[in-house]
């Protein structure tokens, strides 16, 4: 054997040596050997933490336990029926070479896949955080065994994991950003308002959601839970919330009559045994300025409400909005009478419907009202801690993303869309506009990790931080550009109605 064939095949050992010191990492809860892929390691299926399927199943997870052997990696599978302990597991995904990397820690808004190479091979860790959903996660009795936000605590648990063993896996634990789509960041939100997170994560990066967003968060926590309770006893007068099965209790979560997630988070009461996530209405909270103050990525696509499009067609909202247009109105608005019902009503004729009634206008209604309204709202009150919020729409119709339906084009980014080009499902670059979207977006994105700062050098145009008293957005679409706030006629209305009709009614005021 020649000597150059020899150095090939030291080379070669030494290569498959490295690799396999790379793909096993070693934590106090045991070893991990992790799967190998181009330019990255993950290592899936970590639990992070501990809890009880009995007297547990609604109460903040434990310590992690721990193995003997190698743990081979493996994808988690938690869902509405799954057991505590399935939900209480991360993936970590880390460059094959390097250290010392920014940290992502992506927080999952239900049960969605998130394939991360993309991101990971910009030169960040990726940490993919499944938790419980639900009512296993969110249901919120106001008791010591029921006290609510269980799954936004199972985040804390894991930023709690990724503080003390991210070092294994070459992440940087004060480098560490926590980031969310839609309930997810709403998720992220309550992080930011929460006295449990201490110094866990250093910036926030928060798409499409706020918890100010009236799906997000239930003012009205306790009768949902008790709705699902009556439900359970109809079928059983044996049957507890404790003693039900999973699959019993999403099952009638799924039946109870409120409107939008049968359970999301809540105002929580003080228990002796139980961290408390929530002390106040998050609305109060954030106009106190007594969010973390970190800096804040936040924004939104422009046809959000894209995704109802089969829904409002199916239930023939605009034949019903024709008769009664009340019928668009958000549920959880407190109308005394109805001279104030039809004063709001008019306003949203005036400003959606005053010429057409078509299914764009009803879209655009949908966008502002569950939102649009609700994030910029937050996105002001971040700004008014004097810590840069970094204020985007995301506006690019391409290819990647929801389907366009044949009838009616989307008109912008339906809700979800810009997931398409950070989490692809191959790491295969995009072509043509597809393909300079999805290389700024990763770069503002992996740059904010990176320095908490989307544009840190003299790149054009640099993303300015939000003014609250002159909103510019960057736009994220065939181009990169700032530009004046789109939507501020309709943002005031939408302000006035629920500091008018909601806020003050609920409660949840000032």
């Amino acid at each position: 054997m020649n000597s150059s064939n020899m150095e090939l095949k030291l080379f070669f050992v030494v290569w498959m040596v490295s690799t396999a010191e790379q793909a096993e990492v070693i934590i106090a809860q045991g070893r991990i050997r992790g799967e190998m892929h181009q330019g990255y390691v993950s290592y899936n299926g970590i639990p992070y933490a501990s809890g009880n399927d009995t007297t547990g199943r609604f109460k903040q997870a434990g310590i992690p336990p721990t193995w003997s052997g190698m743990r081979e990696s493996q994808q988690p599978r938690c869902g509405l029926t799954s057991r505590v302990n399935d939900c209480l597991q991360l993936d970590v995904h880390v460059p094959t070479s390097g250290a010392s990397w920014p940290v992502l820690v992506w927080v999952k808004g239900g049960g969605g896949r998130y394939s991360p190479g993309k991101l990971v091979q910009q030169g960040i860790v990726v940490v993919v955080v499944s938790h419980r959903i639900g009512p296993l996660g969110f249901l919120c009795l106001g008791e010591e065994k029921m006290p609510g936000n269980v799954g936004v605590k199972d985040v804390v648990m894991a930023l709690r994991w990724v503080r003390d063993n991210i070092p294994a896996f070459r992440g940087n634990p004060y480098k560490v950003v926590v980031a969310g789509q839609g309930f997810g960041a709403a998720m992220v939100e309550a992080l930011l308002l929460s006295p449990m997170t201490g110094d866990l994560f250093h910036g926030a990066i928060m798409q499409s959601g706020s918890v100010l967003c009236p799906w997000a968060f239930n003012h009205d926590a306790k009768d949902r839970g008790l709705s699902l309770l009556q439900m359970l006893i109809e079928n059983d007068e044996t049957m507890t919330l404790l003693n039900a099965g999973a699959e019993e209790l999403a099952v009638n979560a799924d039946k109870i009559n409120f409107p939008y997630l049968p359970f999301g988070i809540c105002i929580e009461k003080g228990f002796k045994n139980e961290e408390r996530m929530l002390p106040e209405s998050p609305y109060r909270l954030l106009s106190n300025k007594l969010a973390r103050k970190v800096p804040l990525i936040m924004g939104y696509n422009t046809d959000e409400a894209y995704i109802f499009l089969s829904a409002l067609r199916e239930n023939n909202i605009r034949k019903k909005m024709a008769r009664d247009l009340s019928v668009l109105l958000p549920e959880e608005l407190k109308f005394l009478n109805v001279n104030e019902l039809k004063t709001v009503a008019k306003q949203i004729k005036e400003l959606y419907f005053k010429n057409n009634s078509t299914m764009a206008a009803l879209l655009a209604y949908h966008r502002d009202a569950y939102f649009l309204a609700h994030i910029h709202r937050s996105a002001r009150l971040h700004a008014a801690s004097d810590l840069p919020v970094y204020y985007y729409q995301f506006s690019y119709a391409g290819q990647p993303g929801v389907v366009a339906d044949h009838q009616l084009r989307k008109a912008g980014a339906a809700h979800s869309d810009e997931l398409a080009y950070l989490f692809p499902e191959t790491t295969s670059s995009m072509e043509g506009t597809d393909g300079t979207v999805q290389d700024n977006i990763l770069r503002l994105w992996t740059n904010f990790v990176k320095h908490l700062n989307p544009t840190p050098s003299e790149a054009s145009p640099r993303w300015d931080p939000l003014d609250s008293a002159e909103p510019r957005v960057l736009d994220i679409g065939a181009e990169l550009t700032m530009q004046p706030f789109p939507y501020t006629r309709a943002c005031r209305m939408w302000d006035d109605i629920y500091e008018r009709f909601y806020y003050s009614r609920n409660y949840l005021g000032l």
